[in-house]
């Protein structure tokens, strides 16, 4: 099982077919490691095979994540306006944590925000109608994804990039030195690759449920932002290696 554990984590997942023909064992033995493993927590089982206990493939829907930590995410949005000025250009990415920086912004005034996610808009509209801050709102159109509630696509990113954003805050589905910062879906993280790149400051929101975690897709690394905003601090282990790289880590307690 040493082998299987050495292979899980050089990859993240791996599969009965694979381990069956690598180990010259019978799927059935490799099945009943598994499990084993299971057991120990030290995987999760998949189909046909298994996966790190913090690497995940797919997302939940926005709706039954919103719900999820949510004290927590509110006190990082309420911590990621205090970052926001009069007069800013900013970017909300897509997630259920920064829509509570949309439900809690206020006493802003000219602000000019881009978002792609449908349900940050419909949070600004309400705020903006009453009174909550002043300003432009600019969303970014494109093909729809109805289940996590954005817009996303070669129209949306084209769209983008005609933008010069002051501060951008983007969500993670993890964030990790090893593995950066990596989201479930392929389109969500061109676009954010992108929202990083056309902005002059970056902000990762993310709660600790986020931290040392990997999905499928790396978008950025660990270094290519500015500034995380959290609800506790980071491992002791990344505070060097985020001090040498110039990251803020702000705590929002």
């Amino acid at each position: 099982m040493s082998m299987i554990l050495a292979e899980l984590n050089a990859k993240g997942r791996v599969t009965v077919n694979e381990l069956a023909e690598q180990l010259n064992v019978s799927k059935v033995t490799i099945r009943r490691d598994l499990d084993v493993l299971s057991r120990e927590n030290k995987l999760i089982i998949v189909h046909g095979g298994g996966i790190k206990p913090n690497f995940t493939l797919y997302e939940a829907p926005y709706s039954d994540r919103n719900s999820v930590f949510i004290e927590e995410k509110q006190r990082v949005g309420m911590k990621a306006v205090e970052l926001i000025n009069d007069y800013d250009v900013i970017a909300l990415g897509v997630g259920t944590t920064t829509i509570q920086i949309a439900n809690h912004l206020f006493n802003k005034k000219n602000l000019t925000i881009i978002t792609g996610c449908i349900q940050v808009l419909n949070s600004l509209i309400e705020r903006k109608k009453s009174g909550y801050f002043t300003g432009k709102l600019i969303f970014l159109g494109g093909e729809i994804d109805t289940d996590q509630m954005f817009a996303s696509g070669s129209m949306t990113i084209e769209l983008l990039e005609k933008f010069h954003i002051d501060k951008a805050f983007i969500g993670a589905n993890g964030y990790s030195i090893a593995d950066g910062i990596t989201t479930y879906d392929i389109d969500e993280g061109n676009f954010l690759k992108k929202m990083v790149q056309r902005s002059n400051k970056v902000h990762v929101v993310i709660d600790h449920s986020k931290i040392d975690v990997k999905s499928m897709y790396t978008y950025a690394e660990y270094n290519d932002i500015d500034c995380v905003i959290c609800n506790i601090d980071p491992p002791i282990e990344w505070k060097e290696k985020l001090t040498s790289s110039g990251i803020d880590w702000v705590v929002a307690d």
